[in-house]
């Protein structure tokens, strides 16, 4: 399942300590109304449990939202560094990850906070 991947390893402020990797991305739309957007895939072991495939939504309005704000688009790189912020985030916040695997969303309403600790002009 992980042939040629590399685990990383992140502490959790929940204290819970994950192994992941990026598997792929695709493109989607969520039937949760979430509309148009990119699936980011990572695979996750919490505390060295079973692996679970978790998902991070990049939604196509967030990519709106900062083109009309910063005037330009997020490159591929940068989607990529958004729903990897987010992922962290659900690390840090949720203890149960594997049970609201459809809840980690990158949209409107926090992709300028997601992104702003790495000051992306």
């Amino acid at each position: 399942m992980n042939a040629g991947k590399r685990y990383k390893v992140y502490q959790s402020e929940t204290g819970v300590s994950y192994r992941y990797f990026f598997d792929c991305q695709r493109r989607v739309v969520r039937p949760e109304g979430q509309g148009a957007g990119t699936d980011f895939i990572f695979v996750v072991s919490p505390d060295q449990r079973v692996p679970f495939v978790l998902r991070i939504f990049v939604a196509d309005r967030a990519l709106a939202a900062w083109r009309e704000h910063r005037g330009r688009e997020l490159d591929s790189q940068e989607q990529y560094v958004a729903a990897k912020m987010r992922l962290f985030r659900g690390f840090d916040e949720q203890d149960r990850l594997s049970e609201n695997w459809l809840d980690l969303v990158v949209d409107e309403t926090n992709v300028e906070e997601l992104l702003e600790p790495l000051d992306l002009a």
